[in-house]
This record gives C-alpha cells, sequence and structure tokens, in this order.
C-alpha cells in the first residue's frame, strides 16, 4: 500500500508542476511589452496630373548690388519656416486610410493631426498644437499648390493671422 501512495503523490506533483507551467507561459504570451501602438497605414498616391499655367510675361525686377536675386524679399510680418511646416507640407501630396490621423509626429514636442474630407484623394487640412497643450495653435490648408495657414498667436485657438506658403516661407495675408 506504501508504493501506491507514493505514486499518486507523483503524478499529483507532475500534474500540478505542469499546470503551474502552463499558467506561467500563458501570461508571458498575451502580456505584451510596452510597445506603441501601430502607426496607421498611409498610402501615398501622386497628384492628380493638372494642366501646365499659361506662363505670364516675366516681370522686370530692379537690378541689386549683389547680383540677380531671385527670392522675395520678407517683409516685417512674414514668417520663416518652423521645425514643424516640412512635417506638415509633406503631407500635402499623401493619403491617408480614413478621414483622420491624431498626432502624426509622435515623439515629437508638436502635434499634428491630418484631416481627408470628402472628395479629397489626399490630405487637405491639417492642424499643428505646437506645446501639446490640446489646443490648436495653427491651422493648414492645401488647395493644389496653395498652402494657406493661419495661427492663433494666443494660443487660444482664436485664428487671428493668415499666411501663404512662398516655397521659401510664409508671407503674410
Amino acid at each position: 500500500m506504501p508504493l501506491a501512495g507514493r505514486m499518486k503523490l507523483k503524478w499529483f506533483v507532475l500534474f500540478v508542476g505542469a499546470f503551474v507551467i502552463a499558467g506561467i507561459a500563458a501570461l508571458v504570451s498575451t502580456c505584451k511589452k510596452n510597445e506603441p501602438p501601430p502607426r496607421p497605414h498611409i498610402v501615398e498616391t501622386e497628384p492628380p496630373p493638372s494642366t501646365p499655367p499659361t506662363p505670364s510675361p516675366p516681370t522686370p525686377t530692379p537690378p541689386t548690388s549683389q547680383g540677380s536675386a531671385t527670392q522675395p524679399a520678407q517683409t516685417a510680418g512674414d514668417l520663416a519656416p518652423r521645425a514643424w511646416d516640412s512635417d506638415v507640407l509633406a503631407w500635402r501630396t499623401k493619403s491617408i486610410s480614413g478621414d483622420k490621423v491624431k498626432d502624426a509626429s509622435k515623439g515629437q514636442s508638436y502635434k499634428i493631426n491630418l484631416y481627408k474630407d470628402a472628395g479629397s484623394s489626399t490630405v487637405n487640412r491639417a492642424k499643428v498644437d505646437i506645446n501639446r497643450d490640446d489646443k490648436w495653435d495653427e491651422k493648414y490648408t492645401f488647395e493644389g499648390d496653395k498652402v494657406t495657414l493661419q495661427r492663433a498667436p494666443a494660443d487660444d485657438e482664436k485664428y487671428t493671422e493668415t499666411y501663404h506658403w512662398t516655397g521659401t516661407g510664409w508671407a503674410k495675408q
């Protein structure tokens, strides 16, 4: 009889040990490490072909002492490009899956949300929260080659300044 009692105890320990190991394995496989959520799938599209604009006659520019300058002079109200401008402007020819992407600039000190309105094949609007305080500081609108920037300088979502992209900076309107 003692042999039968030992065999039962060995089987019991074996089953309990297997159950504990299986439980630990299940916990390890279901618990994920702190990984960021997957980024949204971005579909890049080429801009639709457009008819070339009719060339206008060149306007004469006065000669300068430094040779011929082709860039327009900035006025006091104009803005130079900022760090997030290149990120936002890069999205104007790209498409997104769905109509909105939240925080397309993860890991940056600023937050960019992207929008693709109905009837548009690419991103046509963007908002930037420069300091991530959940108040939008700037709104961008893309209409073909025209890019409009509206700013809320008081960080109050009241957009009182309007600019247009010149290719090298922002011209105040």
